[in-house]
Parts: C-alpha cells; structure tokens; sequence
C-alpha cells in the first residue's frame, strides 16, 4: 500500500492536483474533514460526538481522527494506496499516521505565495452541505449556487475576506512547519511550484513523485 500525502496552504491547489492523481493512480484521495462529515451525517457513536466536540468550538482530538483513518484505509477501495489531502497538520498526527500500515510513504508541498492565496481565496466558493470547492475565476458549478456533487448550496465563506485570509495563512504555516520538518528529517518530502494552471501544478507533482 503506498501513501501519498499532500501539503499546502488554503487555496494552494492541492484538492485539484489530488482529484488528477487520485484519476492517474486509481488511489483515492482522503480528506479527515470529509470523514468527519460521513460520520456527522450518518449520526455514527463517533459522528455524535464529534458534533458535540465541534459544537464547543473545539479541535476533534487527534486519536479520533486517527481512529476514522484507520477504518477507511481498511476499506477495500485503498487496497494498493491513497492521497491524504491536508493531514497531518501536527508532529503528533504525522507520527500516529505512520504507525498505520503503508510500504511506501510520500510527501509533496504545494509551495503557493501569500498573494497568489489570497487572490485565489477571494474567489472561492464552498458547498455548505459536502464541503466541495469551486472557484469564481475558475471552476464553476454546472448550477449557479449548487453544488454538482450532492445538489448542496454554494456559496462564499463568511471568513474568505483578505484580514481573515492572511491571518489564517500565518497560523496555518506557524502550525504546519514543524509537520514539514518532521516529513523532512525523514526524507519523504518533496516541495514543488504550485502556481500555474493546474495541469502544470501536476506535472509538476508527477515529477517529484517518479
């Protein structure tokens, strides 16, 4: 089983480039954040009280994550590997990660400057019910204002505006640097361009994962 995991700040690309990869490799790709959702919606033990947990406005603690992770990567889909989409964010999280099974570990990030984010978060667009992303300069819904994976509303974030943007940058990097370090003492980690269009950006990813 081979794990690929993808870094890069909000709005970086990495959902794109993941979905192609995800296309290339007949991997899935893995985000926690739809795991959650999946537990959340179906009303799971785990899902209730990851909602209680959320509802205080609180992280869901990383052995619950890990614990959802381990049940899908068992699931018969990820018989030959998978694409994580935005975890691990922390050095507790990337060492419970490697404690799952994989024969081979990579990890590429998405190197993206602070203006080219913001410019492409100011045009973002999120499915308030699945979590989706679409983008005003970009990738549209067929729908205006409808989401074409489950028929949710699209819409911007209430947090997609510049001060909110850069400051959620700053924490994003101070918190995710150490998760770089980690993937970087270990040798897995390879760091890419990702400005340019998206069949760029995954040539690129290609490239570094040859």
């Amino acid at each position: 089983m081979k794990r690929i995991v993808l870094f890069g700040a909000p709005g970086a690309g990495k959902g794109s480039v993941a979905d192609l990869l995800s296309v290339r490799l007949s991997f899935p790709t893995i985000s926690t954040g739809d795991l959650v959702r999946a537990e959340i919606r179906g009303q799971t033990e785990i899902g209730r009280k990851v909602q209680e947990i959320t509802a205080r406005g609180e992280l869901v603690p990383d052995p619950v994550i890990i614990g959802m992770l381990d049940r899908r990567v068992k699931q018969a889909d990820v018989k030959s590997g998978y694409i994580l989409d935005g975890f691990p964010r922390t050095p507790a999280q990337a060492q419970a990660l490697a404690a799952l099974p994989a024969d081979e570990e990579r990890a590429v990030f998405l190197d993206v400057g602070e203006d080219v984010v913001v410019e492409r978060l100011l045009g973002r667009l999120t499915c308030q019910k699945c979590g989706a992303i679409y983008n005003r300069k970009g990738k549209m819904p067929a729908q205006a204002g409808v989401c074409n994976r489950c028929g949710g509303t699209v819409a911007a974030r209430s947090d997609d505006n510049e001060d909110s943007i850069r400051q959620r940058l700053q924490v994003y990097l101070r918190e995710t640097q150490p998760v770089i370090d980690y993937y970087k003492q270990k040798g897995l980690l390879r760091t890419i361009d990702g400005v340019g269009t998206v069949e760029e950006v995954f040539a690129r990813l290609l490239e570094a994962l040859a």
